[in-house]
């Protein structure tokens, strides 16, 4: 049986591929200001309507759990996105007028 050496072709490609793989999905992403702004709001949008069609779509017993999680995980992080983004910027505007 061969146990093939750690500077195998194979593992040099796997390496390299992690990397590039890792730099590719945690770099920072920078969005336009109004997309940054819409993005709690669409997720909001999407979770009521993920929760609303699965109340309202007949026959498709087998998409309602799905809906239902999609809805709630949507609103949640919606909704918690606008929560940081509100207690951040009413504790900026106090510091400013502390000044």
């Amino acid at each position: 049986m061969h146990i093939p050496s750690a500077s195998s072709p194979a593992t040099k490609l796997s390496r390299a591929l992690t990397a590039r793989i890792s730099r590719v999905l945690f770099r920072k992403l920078w969005l336009p200001k109004a997309l940054y702004e819409a993005a709690p709001y669409c997720y909001v949008v999407g979770g009521t309507g993920a929760l609303l069609s699965a109340i309202y779509l007949p026959g498709w017993t087998w998409i309602l759990p799905y809906l239902v999680l999609l809805g709630a995980v949507c609103l949640h992080a919606g909704l918690a996105v606008l929560t940081l983004r509100w207690r951040s910027r009413r504790a900026v505007s106090g510091r400013a007028r502390q000044d």
